[in-house]
């Protein structure tokens, strides 16, 4: 006998599931609890269900069937919550199921029926998902609007991990639970094959356009109890056109339903493949369900006509640039160049001639009474130097100025 309350004490304790953390409750049914947790190491959110399973017999069963999950992880398809993983902890089964959102399509029906097209492009896809769960062998069982996950228009099938998974010979039910409402008639005996999910569908596709179950608890007991002459009645703003698949596949006895979902969806006029479009009427063409974003983007605010942009100056560039070498600014022009290196070089030719003047007769005229014609001609030579010099200096600080 698995220990509950220790197991409700605990539950929130990190790591309780490894690798995961729990966040809070996302419902709960016959079959188990589920919550929505977060898986630590990459931070995605997965919904994970802990299996009520308190008779040994049923433990034994389940934890065998456990095993198998690798065959629902490979199912992929777009109206089926995925199967990520498997585990047992304190004893409690459980398995980790990809978050399909909180949205439900029993949620949506509190607010009562729903249109014709939102009806059957929503019953098309959950039918689909029953479907490919089929094909693998896999029955359900526990089909309800609480277990049909609703992202815009795109609808899944979840929580069908505990369904029984048949063998080629054996595609009937051993353990027989589910939601009373939608249970067809043969669960009662303790056997039923996947023409019961089928009958759980005719329940859905009645409610979704009605807005009520076809058949109420008459007795005592939850479970409603039918005759196989007992049929329902269509509410007038249902179209006629559903009145047929819904006897099928609302039939008491077995035999008398549609043998498969495909047959059932052909007989509304619509494709069992994935991804086809969904024939919703005369008045409307075929449509393919639009999924919401992960995350919805807040409205823009309305704002008046952009206004004319202001160009700016770009900004320069960082980072090595190339530069050509500007010579140093000059002032004064071609001809105060000139005139100055004209004087200069006149200055030093007048050096030199009244420098050498003045070494050859200097010696031999020293003790004459008065001075030598050459060296007056030096004297006369060095003054012109000076004054040349004190010209040049002039016109070079001339041509600095213009």
């Amino acid at each position: 006998m698995m220990d509950w309350e220790t197991f409700y004490q605990r539950f929130r304790t990190p790591d309780f599931v490894p690798g995961y953390e729990i966040l809070h409750r996302l419902g709960g049914g016959a079959f188990g609890e589920v919550f929505k947790a977060r898986k630590t190491s990459i931070g995605k959110t997965f919904a994970i269900k802990f299996l009520k399973l308190d008779e040994e017999t049923q433990q034994r069963m389940v934890k065998r069937e456990l095993e198998q999950v690798l065959h629902l992880s490979g199912i992929d398809h777009p109206n089926l919550v995925s199967i990520e993983d498997m585990g047992i902890v304190m004893e409690v089964p459980y398995l980790v199921m990809g978050y399909a959102g909180e949205e439900t399509l029993a949620r949506r029906l509190k607010s009562g029926p729903l249109a014709h097209r939102d009806a059957l492009l929503l019953f098309v896809q959950a039918a689909r998902g029953v479907a490919a769960l089929h094909d693998r062998r896999l029955v359900h069982f526990d089909l309800k609007p609480s277990n049909i996950f609703l992202r815009g228009e795109v609808a899944r099938v979840g929580d069908y991990g505990l369904a029984k998974l048949m063998g080629e010979s054996d595609m009937t039910l051993s353990v027989g639970r589910g939601t009373p409402q939608y249970m067809a008639p043969e669960i009662l005996k303790g056997r039923a094959d996947h023409r019961a999910d089928i009958y759980s569908l005719g329940v859905i596709l009645y409610e979704s356009l009605a807005g009520k179950v076809p058949f109420e608890a008459t007795g005592s007991g939850p479970i409603p109890l039918r005759d196989p002459g007992d049929g329902f009645d269509l509410p007038d703003e249902v179209s006629e056109d559903f009145r047929g698949p819904l006897e099928r596949a609302l039939a008491v006895e077995p035999e008398d339903r549609q043998d498969t979902v495909s047959e059932l969806l052909a007989e509304l006029g619509q494709s069992v493949q994935a991804g086809d479009a969904i024939s919703i009427g005369p008045d409307e063409d075929s449509v393919h369900p639009q999924a919401e974003p992960e995350e919805e983007s807040k409205a823009a605010p309305e704002v008046g006509p952009a206004p004319t942009p202001i160009p700016t100056p770009a900004p320069p560039r960082t980072g090595a640039q190339q530069t050509v070498p500007v010579p140093p600014q000059t002032r004064g022009g071609l001809a105060g160049g000139i005139g100055a290196g004209l004087f200069l070089s006149v200055e030093v030719l007048f050096s030199l001639v009244g420098g050498g003047l003045r070494w050859a007769f200097t010696d031999q005229d020293a003790t004459a009474a008065s001075p030598a014609p050459a060296l007056q001609m030096g004297r006369i030579v060095l003054l012109l130097t000076v004054l040349c010099s004190a010209g040049a200096l002039l016109l070079i600080g001339i041509s600095t100025l213009f």
